[in-house]
């Protein structure tokens, strides 16, 4: 149930033209080979504990586990791992929607009222608008996190849930704006209930799960019996997995209550690709929202490379981080299903994703490395201190604070600079490195990114 919406960009990125620095001895291998180099030297690094899988065309390029399933029993991970799915789930739940309304049992337009008759501003809200995130309802992921935290790994009443919510005052007015909130989901769960008369679980089930033999797709993951069912944890100061207590089904529900494998997701992705199970129209429908927006109907809309539309889905929780990726014009699905969460800088999917996706659209990308930092003194820090322009609107900002560097880019977060050796610097929390360089003057001059495979030069200013 991540609550950020994915967008694949470098940390530098930029509109310049850039040599490329390719390796001839890369360009030799096939792109499953690239593929398992790049994610064994994550692993290696602790970027990825989980299952991926990589397919093109109908053909799995790349299917394997990495690190552990159970890291006290030094259990790995392989092909059959189960993980809980966080906002995966949320595909399932635009489907049954999207299959009542083609019975016409109700429709994306209905006010939320029209089954909630009580629920404050339920007359200005739709359907779709709890689809598209634009309902301005609150979002209820934050209880995961508060003081009721240990309430979560228990079973919840729907009411209880719904309470946390409710009442709280709307972030936006309905319609006007993308507020990102998983609470909307969870009330379309509780309209199938009240439209099909049975328990949303059971609707996915059997509508889905069954008809697909999704053997390995369901919804209790705290009470499944299963060897191939995951423990999740997270990095303990990037280093040490801690296992995290099981957030319930009962809580997660249709906005997050899932758990499957990266075989039985895949299934699920040729259903989409071949729009399979619900009319034609009903997929194009859900891939590509009336609102031109980044929601649709259970699923993310973005692009790659600018002109390559993916749809996806990431699902968050404590102990578990998930991506789900179909590219429907060239058919290509990317599935990460990871039992370490990524509450930590190292542990987040996103660069990860960037440079799979990178491989199997031939752009430049690197292979990470373990770096090990070096101390430096202040006396050769404080040379690097500065401002750096890359373009009139674009700088980059180097301060000490506390005998250590740290950088910070026009917008964006500031990160820790880590010494290689006395030029060459590295961040942990990207694959990007940093080497400066001095004029004739010995004045430090500019430095160099380097990140994905290119350089990015970045003059001194002041």
């Amino acid at each position: 149930m991540k609550k950020l919406f994915w967008v694949i960009i470098t940390l530098f990125a930029s509109t310049l033209l850039i040599q490329v620095r390719a390796q001839q001895t890369a360009n030799l291998k096939t792109t499953a080979e690239k593929l398992e180099e790049y994610l064994k030297a994550v692993a290696n690094l602790n970027r990825f504990n989980g299952t991926a899988l990589v397919a093109q065309k109908g053909t799995i390029l790349l299917q394997k586990g990495y690190g552990w399933k159970n890291a006290q029993t030094q259990t790995p991970n392989d092909t059959n791992s189960i993980y809980q799915l966080g906002s995966i789930t949320k595909t399932f739940a635009g489907a049954v929607i999207l299959r009542l309304q083609e019975e016409k049992k109700l429709s994306v337009k209905d006010k939320l009222s029209k089954y909630f008759p009580d629920y404050p501003n339920g007359d200005q809200i739709t359907l779709e608008q709890l689809f598209f995130h634009t309902s301005g309802i609150y979002d209820f992921k934050n209880i995961l996190y508060g003081p009721d935290s240990a309430t979560v790994t228990r079973p919840v009443s729907k009411e209880w849930v719904v309470a946390q919510f409710k009442n709280k005052p709307l972030t936006i007015k309905p319609g006007t704006e993308v507020k990102y909130t998983n609470s909307g989901y969870y009330l379309l769960g509780l309209i199938v209930e009240k439209v099909t008369g049975k328990p949303f679980e059971t609707v996915v089930r059997e509508w889905f799960l069954s008809p697909l033999r999704l053997a390995h797709t369901g919804f209790d993951l705290r009470n499944l019996n299963d060897p191939g069912k995951t423990t999740g944890y997270t990095y303990w100061k990037d280093s040490v997995l801690i296992a995290t207590p099981l957030i319930d089904s009962t809580v997660g529900y249709a906005a997050g209550g899932m758990y499957s494998t990266v075989g039985d997701l895949y299934r699920w992705s040729r259903v989409v690709q071949a729009r399979r199970m619900l009319k034609p129209e009903t997929w194009g429908a859900a891939l590509n929202p009336p609102n031109q927006g980044q929601w649709g109907y259970g699923w993310g809309i973005s692009y790659f490379d600018k002109n390559k539309k993916l749809i996806f889905q990431n699902g968050n929780l404590p102990g578990f981080a998930t991506y789900f990726i179909q590219f429907p014009q060239e058919d290509i699905t990317l599935i990460l299903l990871c039992n370490v969460d990524d509450a930590s800088d190292v542990t987040t999917l996103d660069p990860t994703v960037r440079d799979l996706l990178s491989i199997l659209f031939e752009q430049p990308y690197q292979v990470p490395k373990n770096r090990k930092a070096i101390p430096i003194s202040e006396i050769v820090l404080r040379h690097y201190v500065g401002t750096y322009q890359m373009t009139p609107d674009r700088t980059m900002a180097i301060t000490l604070e506390a005998g250590k560097l740290f950088l910070q880019i026009t917008g964006q977060a500031k990160f820790d600079v880590f010494a290689e050796t006395e030029t060459d610097f590295f961040l942990k929390a990207v694959d990007a490195q940093l080497t400066f360089y001095k004029d004739s003057n010995g004045n430090v001059s500019q430095v160099v990114v380097h990140q994905g495979g290119r350089d990015f030069n970045w003059k001194k200013i002041r």
